[in-house]
């Protein structure tokens, strides 16, 4: 039965990327957990659009995203008690608008000399952001160029889901904003 439990616990500890350790042992690492975790949150998304475009399309994935995106990492945030957000300045839904502190760290992110990632200590806990970056043909279909990129259908729909848009005008590898995962300690 031991041998089970600790298979188990190895396969956990293999999905996550790092150990969730007892406090007897040495410290969690915040970097390392982030950085999978954001990874996995990261490829949940771009799997269930990818579906959700191959289903109905662009303007489909927007209607999918608009309803589905918060629940799934919602959902990852319960299973691995860390709450997940994205964050950015030109954001679509406005519960991912950066505060102001943010919007500077968006900014050095997208300087020449970008840091691949940010740990903070604040009292409640630990704070990791990780640069989100527009990496794929498929995402200009929704957050590209609205006259040469976005078809109407999906423009449409855009405007319909999210009046206050902002996410569109991107090109490839431009900053899209970041990943905020918030850790209490």
């Amino acid at each position: 039965m031991k041998s089970v439990l600790a298979a188990g616990l190895l396969f956990v500890m293999a999905i996550v990327g790092t150990a969730f350790q007892p406090s007897s042992q040495a410290p969690i690492d915040y970097r390392k957990l982030g950085d999978s975790l954001s990874l996995q949150a990261q490829q949940v998304l771009v799997r269930n659009l990818l579906g959700a475009i191959q289903k109905g399309g662009s303007d489909y994935a927007v209607d999918f995203c608009s309803e589905r995106a918060m629940p799934l990492t919602d959902s990852l945030s319960k299973r691995y008690k860390v709450r997940i957000q994205r964050i950015s300045v030109k954001n679509r839904n406005p519960k991912n608008a950066a505060s102001l502190f943010e919007r500077k760290l968006l900014e050095s992110f997208a300087s020449a000399n970008s840091p691949k990632d940010t740990l903070l200590q604040t009292p409640k806990g630990i704070i990791y952001y990780k640069p989100i970056r527009v990496a794929m043909p498929t995402c200009l279909q929704c957050h590209g160029n609205p006259k040469s990129d976005i078809n109407s259908a999906t423009l449409f729909t855009i405007k319909e889901k999210y009046r206050f848009d902002k996410a569109t005008g991107y090109a490839l590898n431009d900053l899209r904003g970041a990943w905020k995962l918030s850790f209490e300690e």
